[in-house]
């Protein structure tokens, strides 16, 4: 693992690195940036700053000339040991977003696409700033009923999917300090990570792959140059491959014969199924006139084929997962990027697994040894439908 050149994590005011054996932060396209540290407290710190209330948080970090900073929440402590010479504990903290979004509640009504209407929640709850990537293809109106603004975007996002019927995401990325974004599986599929490299006089750009390390290789007894280290791991872990098949072709997971009974319309409509499969599920559709103006609501649409490919999709995506673990951080890598992988240099290590994935979440590891702070990340994949 390569040293971070600097790490400040913030208390209010107060830097408390030096107390911090370990910090991670795990970001994923199902959510907002999280994290945990654990702390060695001597000079009883956690009485002082965060025992009655709660406190904000700051970690900024440099590496590889390259400088983030990101601002939590404390979210509470567990598992402290107390002795003579002070404490050790945990430390859990969230996104400011998240924080925002879980205490205001809503009770209003939005009309427009199902982005516009995302944005509008979104902004409404918390001033944090918000990248739209993907327009979405429904439009309606949704009535929010007094609930937290998290719930209302979640009941949003999960019903709503872009013009290739790909399901949406709201996420955010530790390299991006913050910034929340709306992004379809498809569009993450097509939004490669590119690393640069120069030859002769032309910059070639190049899809980034992760690699396995070459084992007994370090850079210490083998005059390996650190750099050239970067996005390798040990070796990879293939999570998933298709289980319980099976259970998921039984709950149409792999398509659906759909059939609608309008019952305002007294009309039965069958759909041509869009997928593999035909397995039958008769559903009772919102009205088209379920409000006074005529419109729609944005759930209208959750009852066609469209709407049950998206679901599935973001369902099926995950049945091939895979870890690259201790990989010797990426600069600048974050969740909802689609990069390649190399498992092996040979036809016994090289597999049918090396191939295109979308980076589905990845833990940034802190670990402090002999003074300085190593950084790690374990990078989670997941194959594109």
């Amino acid at each position: 693992m390569l040293n971070l050149q600097s790490l400040k994590v913030k208390v209010f005011q107060t830097d408390i690195a030096p107390m911090v054996l370990s910090l991670s932060m795990f970001e994923t396209i199902k959510g907002n940036v999280r994290g945990t540290m654990t702390v060695l407290d001597n000079i009883n710190f956690m009485d002082t700053f965060i025992d009655k209330h709660h406190a904000p948080l700051k970690v900024e970090f440099q590496y590889q000339a390259r400088f983030w900073q990101n601002d939590f929440y404390i979210d509470g402590i567990e598992s402290m040991k107390i002795e003579k010479s002070g404490k050790q504990y945990t430390v859990h903290f969230i996104a400011n977003t998240t924080l925002q979004n879980q205490i205001v509640t809503l009770n209003e009504a939005y009309s427009g696409r199902g982005d516009q209407i995302i944005k509008s929640i979104f902004k409404e709850a918390c001033d944090g700033r918000l990248l739209m990537d993907t327009k979405t293809s429904q439009k309606g109106k949704y009535i929010v009923p007094n609930i937290s603004a998290h719930k209302a975007l979640s009941n949003v996002v999960s019903a709503c999917y872009d013009e290739n019927s790909s399901g949406m995401f709201l996420y955010q990325r530790v390299c991006e300090e913050g910034i929340t974004r709306l992004t379809s599986l498809y569009d993450m599929e097509h939004n490669k990570f590119y690393e640069m490299s120069l030859i002769g006089t032309s910059t070639i750009k190049t899809v980034y792959k992760l690699r396995a390390a070459v084992s007994g290789a370090t850079a210490d007894t083998d005059g390996i140059d650190p750099n050239i280290q970067i996005g390798t791991t040990s070796g990879f872990v293939l999570d998933e491959y298709n289980m319980n098949f099976v259970e998921k072709l039984s709950m149409g997971a792999y398509g659906k014969k759909i059939k609608n009974f309008k019952i305002d319309e007294t009309k039965e409509e069958e759909f041509t199924p869009a997928e593999r499969t035909h397995i039958p599920e008769t559903i009772f559709p919102l009205s088209k006139d379920l409000y006074d103006d005529h419109e729609s609501s944005i759930f209208s649409l959750s009852c066609t084929p469209e709407a049950s490919f998206a679901l599935n999709q973001k369902f099926r995506v995950y049945n091939q997962r895979m870890t690259a673990p201790n990989v010797i951080a990426v600069p600048g890598l974050g969740c909802g990027y689609s990069i390649d992988i190399e498992s092996g240099g040979s036809n016994f290590s090289g597999t049918k697994t090396d191939t295109g994935y979308i980076v589905s979440h990845i833990t940034h590891k802190f670990t402090m040894h002999d003074g300085n702070h190593q950084y790690a990340q374990d990078i989670g994949l997941i194959r594109g439908d």
